[in-house]
């Protein structure tokens, strides 16, 4: 006989878990709404962002289809909620009477500030570290008249230095510290886990979980190889000649390529030198 361990609940909210967003729209005066939201997801250069149909957001996006979405980090969650309790519409919506309340200066409300952007006339959030430039592509009405789903194409995408993998076109997720929306608690991101095989930072076989690579040991290929192989991970050297040295580095199984050291360091190159090219 079967068992089940779970519970059959009803509860209130589904919020699981998401990263918060500010989503910065322009006015009809010009002037700058900001509101907070969670729900969204990302596929390539798009986001799909679910927003209300009676806050002032969704009224400016059907007029003026441009945004930014300002992601802040952890230590961030108090101008978040002080914006909770406030909307730009005027009146406020009947359903949001008893809870909310009329304010034009949401930025100087949550003790932030407007930065000016490049491709789009809404500002971004000059405290957020990453900051997303977007166009409106198309809205869709939700099941549910409450809201609607927003697909934007992201056009430009700000970040902090620390933020930034130096050399790359990629955020270091070590570094970034989102806030994090669940069932109405705002979390840290807490301590990295794992990743996927697919990562452009991660540094060793993921099912042995993360190696935390000294900066000063990712920069030396064969220090790099040892604590390769101290994961568990094999390496085969693919091509060797005056100009340098390719090792792959694959999985512990043996299997797939997930990287490469590519480097004519001498050492390396003596290292190579003593190894045999592999097909």
């Amino acid at each position: 006989m079967r068992h089940d361990d779970h519970l059959v609940i009803e509860p209130s909210v589904l919020y699981v878990g998401t990263p918060v967003y500010l989503v910065a729209t322009q006015n009809p005066d010009g002037t700058a709404n900001l509101a907070p939201a969670s729900s969204h997801w990302a596929l390539g250069r798009m986001l799909v962002l679910g927003l209300e149909t009676d806050g002032q957001s969704y009224a400016n996006l059907v007029e003026r289809p441009q945004l930014t979405v300002n992601f802040p980090s952890s230590g961030q969650w108090r101008a978040v909620e002080r914006l909770a309790a406030v909307t730009g519409r005027d009146p406020v919506p009947t359903a949001k009477a008893h809870r909310y309340r009329t304010e034009r200066r949401k930025f100087e409300l949550a003790g932030l500030t407007e930065q000016r952007s490049e491709l789009v006339a809404p500002p971004r959030v000059r405290e957020a570290p990453l900051q997303f430039e977007g166009e409106v592509r198309r809205i869709t009405p939700g099941v549910d008249p409450g809201y609607a789903m927003v697909e934007v194409e992201v056009v430009r995408v700000h970040a902090l230095p620390e933020l930034h993998v130096p050399g790359t076109q990629h955020i270091d997720p070590g570094a970034w510290r989102p806030l994090i929306y669940a069932f109405r608690h705002f979390f840290d991101r807490g301590e990295e886990l794992g990743w996927t095989r697919s990562s452009p930072t991660a540094a060793g076989p993921p099912e042995l979980g993360p190696p935390a690579l000294e900066p000063e040991s990712a920069s030396a290929p064969l220090d790099e190889l040892a604590r390769w192989e101290g994961f568990g991970g094999t390496w085969a050297l693919r091509e060797l000649d005056a100009d340098g040295a390719v090792v792959s580095l694959c999985r512990c199984d043996g299997g797939e390529e997930v990287s490469r050291i590519v480097s004519a360091d001498p050492a390396f190159l003596r290292w190579a030198a003593e190894q045999e090219v592999q097909p």
